[in-house]
Parts: C-alpha cells; sequence; structure tokens
C-alpha cells in the first residue's frame, strides 16, 4: 500500500484525504442496491488489485462526473490503501466477485469540503454504479483486456466515423436537393422573365407600327385638304 497522504489524480475517484484505510465512514455512505450479484465467495482483501467499470454522478443533481465506461478502460487500483475516496475503499471490500452494486458516498467519504473542482463541488454526496470485474488480475490477463479494450474504442471509433459520413452525406443530398429545387425555381423564373421579355419587344414593335401607321395616315389626310384646296384655287380662275 501507498502513503495515505499521496494525493493521485489517474481518475476522477482517487482519494484526496487522510485515512482511507481506518474502515470507519458515515451512515450515509452505503451500498443502496446490488444490480447485479456477484459469485459470492471471492471478495476483496486490504492491499488486493481490484479492477472496476464504474460511473460516478452528483447525488443531488444526477450529473455524471466521470466513467471509466465512457473513456473504455477499466480502473485498477490497490484497495485500502487510500488510493481511491474512503467510501470506495471501505464499501468495495464487502463486494464479490461479478457484482455491480449502486453505493451512496457521503461528502465526508469522498471529496469533502473542497470538492474537486471543477467536476464536483464542495460537501457533494455522490453516487456511483461500480462492478468488480476481477481481483489480482494475472498480468497476462491483463494485457489480454487491455488489447480488448483498445480493440473496442477502434470500432466504436470506426463506427462513430461512419456514422458521422452517412449524416454528412444526407445533409449533402439534402441540401443538393434544394438546390435542384432552387434551380428549378430559378429556370422558371428565367423562362418566365424570358416570355416576359418577348412579349414585351412585341408589343413595343405593334406600338411602333400603330404610330407608324397614324402618322402616315395623318399626312396622308393633310395632303388630300391641301389637294382639295389647289384644286379650288384652279376652279376660280
Amino acid at each position: 500500500c501507498v502513503d495515505t497522504r499521496q494525493v493521485l489524480s489517474q481518475s476522477g475517484v482517487m482519494s484526496q484525504s487522510m485515512g482511507a484505510g481506518n474502515g470507519v465512514i458515515s451512515p450515509g455512505t452505503r451500498i443502496v442496491e446490488e444490480v447485479t450479484a456477484g459469485d459470492g465467495k471471492s471478495f476483496p482483501k486490504t492491499g488486493d488489485k481490484v479492477v472496476v467499470h464504474y460511473t460516478g454522478c452528483l447525488a443531488e443533481t444526477g450529473r455524471c462526473f466521470d466513467s471509466s465506461r465512457a473513456r473504455g478502460h477499466a480502473f485498477t487500483f490497490a484497495i485500502g490503501c487510500g488510493r481511491v475516496i474512503k467510501g470506495w475503499d471501505v464499501l468495495l471490500l464487502s463486494v464479490s466477485k461479478g457484482a455491480r452494486v449502486n453505493m451512496h458516498i457521503a461528502a465526508i467519504d469522498g471529496y469533502g469540503a473542497e470538492g474537486q473542482p471543477p467536476n464536483v463541488p464542495r460537501n457533494a454526496d455522490l453516487v456511483f454504479d461500480v462492478e468488480l470485474l476481477n481481483i489480482n488480475e494475472p498480468l497476462v490477463q491483463e494485457g489480454i483486456r487491455f488489447k480488448q479494450e483498445l480493440e473496442e474504442i477502434a470500432r466504436q471509433k470506426v463506427e462513430a466515423e461512419q456514422l458521422e459520413q452517412v449524416q454528412r452525406q444526407r445533409g449533402a443530398a439534402d441540401h443538393g436537393g434544394r438546390d435542384a429545387a432552387g434551380s428549378d425555381s430559378e429556370s422558371s423564373d428565367s423562362s418566365y422573365s424570358s416570355e416576359s421579355s418577348g412579349a414585351a419587344r412585341k408589343r413595343r414593335r405593334r406600338e411602333k407600327e400603330r404610330r407608324r401607321k397614324k402618322k402616315e395616315h395623318h399626312r396622308e389626310k393633310k395632303e388630300r385638304k391641301r389637294q382639295k384646296r389647289e384644286g379650288g384655287k384652279g376652279d376660280k380662275a
């Protein structure tokens, strides 16, 4: 076991307080329920190396502040040696291999009055979903597990990238459809505009022809009047 005063920060459940291994906890720190039963025979002892998966949330709001499951790697530590918060060190000694439990950790057995900024506020009670995967895992088995975890992380990453690609393609297709609709609308507007322009030109030509005929008619009328006047003067002479 290491000195309980040593501050470790590899995980959100690492201990930041003294006395984690004295076995005295507040009444508020307890196992709320056993979600999955363990083998009922293999229990960790102080100093054993345990392997767990966990999710930690704030009891007041339910907000998750830490999760080994989200990271994809199980968490390994020596139990009862102050490597984690006091509530874990004590409660997990009563959990058998393979069990999954929900634990309520009072603030005094968690991060205390100081909390763990910015994720855990001061005097915050915590709720943990913890699964005890193994006790004193052999080195070979640990290597196999770690490799499997890496493969699973890589698989999930590929799936996420594929999903993102599909979503991008769908977005591009939807955008292309809107562009096509816009182009059709523009083409329609353009055609209408062309038709309107053609009609306007024809109208201008008709109007010009009408004015020309009107002027020609007016000239012919004036010419007839002139000829009539000149004819009348000749008769008088």
